[in-house]
């Protein structure tokens, strides 16, 4: 997740801005289906989302959504990836945080290292 850093943008304590994409504060509570998505970065141009998250049986995933497929075939996914690659996008999202000051995040991030901890 290594980004050129253009410009930051702090919005609220929700979402912010790097560049072109957008994050939103991690959640550490399960949606309707068990899943737990841990960092959101989406971008509007072109239309696109990656999530990374600790699915209801406890095992990271990556997901990607293009959202243009009208204008490309483009292949979404979900996949299963490693305790060790969740870790290092987590750590990111910290570094992230501590660089811009959302001091808020930062234990949330902490937060779900140890669960992710917990769970391998």
């Amino acid at each position: 997740m290594k980004e050129q850093i253009d410009e930051i943008k702090v919005f609220n304590d929700d979402e912010i801005s790097v560049g072109k994409w957008f994050y939103g504060k991690p959640n550490l509570t399960p949606d309707k289906n068990g899943n737990i998505s841990i960092i959101t970065k989406l971008s509007f141009g072109p239309l696109e989302v990656f999530e990374w998250g600790i699915d209801s049986k406890g095992k990271p995933y990556r997901m990607y959504l293009w959202l243009e497929n009208d204008f490309f075939k483009t292949d979404n996914y979900v996949k299963e990836i490693t305790h060790s690659e969740l870790k290092q996008q987590i750590e990111s999202m910290i570094q992230l945080s501590v660089s811009n000051n959302l001091s808020e995040w930062i234990p949330i991030y902490e937060q779900a290292i140890g669960m992710l901890e917990d769970n391998s």
